[in-house]
């Protein structure tokens, strides 16, 4: 039992996870120790999954086992690299041939095995084999779900809600796209138009149902922040619509995934699944780079089978916390086009403009059937590529490193000479409690101290907290990491100390003590994401937190009543997904480790509306994470089963 005391021993230093170890002594316990090396795969299958893959790829872990696990962790102890075995000594005592190992093991047959092995490739946990299967089957029946409508048809409509334009226009082949297609992903980065685009599709579609009665339409995020912005994005496109449109549409409100799906108490289940679906016509889904595989399969499980599924997101974003790269891997690829012929003529008799050759693929619907409903929208409105945050953003992404190379220890250089470039800034420092930095955050948080000392009276109290929780979104600290020196937690005592002395402690209740909820309560109807500020109205009032609730109304509870918040002046730019800052600071750790990538540093950059400030300790190791990729596995591009 060497494989199985390995994983002891692993789990011990917290290399992997109880779970993880217990679901390899569970495959010894019911088929007996000769199924020891398929316990030992089941335990690295467990443990991928709690970091974010579906499956364990064989071909990555024969290869370089310690590369593709991250063992040792980063957080391991120079003792515990000592007593443990390295991946590469337990991978050699597997028998050579995985494939045949794992075929022939009851842990892989049947309905009812806990494992499955697909192609051959990759090992899965049944239930996420079944997600994925399941995704795939209502992805390929609504993309056969074409419209009847032709292109010459759809022109005039188009026309009348993208104007006429002798050059191709992104935003309206995506509403021609989701017009024809039961299934579409709208793609791109911050301010290329998505909301522009996804308010004319609909006041599109309204139109061409009209003498049928209005369609029922769901706009959904993944979180409450993210749900939030999409309503206020969308009202405030809507009235920029003629007006005979924007009647069509009326007040559109979006709400969690979670809240659209009906979500149960103590279970995994939603209250609309396969046999009692949404009644509904149209799910348009923002931010849907956050998605995970198990929430993809039970919306796409409880959506009736005519209605149509809209994606909208940036799929070089991270992607979810859970498990799964759902919009990335369906649409990767997607700044090549890879349009079919026939599609491209169609797409080019709805717009009177004929497609780049350059994005048109004889085999596109062979080799990238996903494509064949994807649109990538290419120009920003909001950010210039060539200039300071687009710049920066775009760098990253293509992980360009040579301007970063210059730009890095010269910004204020940069910024003299190209007044544009002023919008983003450099900070190198040293250490955390560096001068510079101390006196960024005490600036950055200062028009929020300062609403926090009025006295307000009873009447002005609405209006003062609206102001509060505007200014909580004009500057925000965003770290990579959550330990060491320059994570979240070290980073929140920090700022707690400079903006309110040692008398208070980072995670208790204090008056100005920003916090984020980190589990669904439904008690309190809040959110894992969502934002509130401690306040007192006055030296006499009650101290309460205040949130902004799903309409839009603020909601002023008792500290008592929230049982599941940390302090949130610095958070990890994944939680930052969804949400939007006037000022964000990028806080870079001083080491490189694996999870710092160029998703992640793309992610934070873009959270910026318009200044961005990327504090660092080690310029090279900025460097090394532009240079790194996060690979998940996954097989929703494939065709195997």
């Amino acid at each position: 039992m060497q494989l199985i005391s390995i994983l002891q021993q692993w789990q011990q230093q917290q290399w992997i996870r109880a779970i993880d170890l217990s679901l390899a002594e569970f495959i010894v316990e019911s088929l007996g120790s000769d199924h020891e090396a398929v316990a030992f795969l089941a335990a690295l299958t467990s443990y991928q999954l709690g970091r974010g893959h579906p499956c364990l790829e064989l071909q990555s872990l024969r290869r370089d086992a310690s590369a593709y696990l991250q063992l040792p962790p980063e957080h391991a102890s120079f003792e515990s690299r000592q007593q443990c075995s390295m991946p590469t000594h337990a991978l050699a005592l597997l028998p050579d041939d995985w494939q045949t190992l794992l075929q022939q093991s009851a842990a892989c047959e049947g309905a009812a095995s806990p494992l499955v092995l697909s192609a051959g490739q990759r090992l899965y946990l049944r239930r996420y084999w079944q997600y994925e299967q399941d995704i795939k089957a209502d992805l390929a029946a609504r993309c056969q779900a074409q419209s009847a409508w032709t292109g010459e048809q759809l022109k005039p409509t188009l026309d009348k809600l993208f104007g006429v334009s002798a050059t191709i226009s992104w935003q309206r082949v995506a509403c021609a796209m989701a017009v024809r297609s039961g299934f579409t992903i709208i793609t791109g980065g911050p301010g290329t138009g998505k909301t522009y685009t996804v308010v004319r599709l609909l006041a599109t579609l309204q139109e061409l149902r009209e003498q049928e009665g209005p369609l029922r339409i769901h706009l959904a995020a993944p979180t409450g922040k993210a749900a939030a912005r999409m309503t206020a994005s969308i009202g405030r496109e809507v009235g920029q619509l003629p007006t005979q449109y924007a009647a069509l549409l009326g007040e559109a409100q979006a709400v969690t995934l979670h809240r659209l799906l009906g979500t149960q108490s103590h279970t995994r289940t939603f209250r609309h699944h396969r046999q009692r679906p949404l009644l509904t016509d149209v799910v348009i889904v923002d931010e849907a780079s956050m998605v995970d595989i198990e929430m993809m399969a039970a919306l796409t499980a409880a959506l009736p089978a005519h209605a149509k599924l809209i994606l909208l997101g940036d799929k070089d974003q991270l992607a979810s916390v859970e498990a799964g790269a759902v919009l990335g891997q369906l649409c990767e690829q997607a700044e090549h086009g890879h349009y079919t012929p026939e599609l491209a003529q169609w797409l080019a008799a709805s717009h009177g403009v004929a497609l780049p050759s350059s994005m048109i693929d004889a085999k596109g619907a062979e080799r990238w059937p996903y494509l064949q409903h994807t649109v990538m929208l290419h120009e920003s409105r909001r950010f210039d590529a060539e200039r300071g945050i687009g710049k920066l953003a775009a760098e990253v992404n293509h992980q360009q490193t040579q301007w970063l190379r210059e730009w890095l220890p010269h910004s204020a250089a940069f910024a003299e000479a190209d007044a544009a470039m002023a919008n983003i800034a450099a900070l190198p420092v040293t250490h955390n409690s560096a001068p510079a930095f101390r006196q960024l955050v005490e600036e950055g948080y200062a028009p929020l101290r300062d609403l926090l000392q009025q006295d307000v009276a009873e009447l002005e109290r609405e209006p003062w907290g609206e102001a509060v929780l505007q200014q909580l979104e004009r500057f925000q600290l965003l770290a990579a990491m959550r330990k060491g020196d320059w994570g979240v937690e070290r980073l929140n005592q920090l700022v707690t100390l400079w903006l309110f002395g040692d008398d208070v402690a980072a995670d208790k209740w204090f008056a100005g003590r920003v916090v984020m909820v980190t589990k669904n309560d439904y008690s309190v109807d809040l959110r894992n994401g969502d934002i509130g500020l401690a306040v007192q109205t006055n030296a006499n009032a009650p101290l309460r937190v205040l949130f902004r609730g799903p309409t839009g109304k603020l909601r002023w509870l008792l500290p008592s009543r929230l049982a599941h918040v940390e302090t949130a002046f610095a958070m990890t730019i994944h939680k930052s997904q969804g949400s939007e800052f006037t000022h964000t600071v990028v806080v870079m750790p001083d080491h490189d480790a694996p999870i710092l990538s160029k998703e992640l540093l793309y992610t934070g950059i873009t959270r910026a509306s318009e200044r961005l400030t990327l504090v660092y300790a080690d310029s090279q190791g900025v460097l090394q994470a532009v240079q790194r990729r996060i690979e998940r596995g996954g097989g929703l591009r494939d065709d195997t089963n």
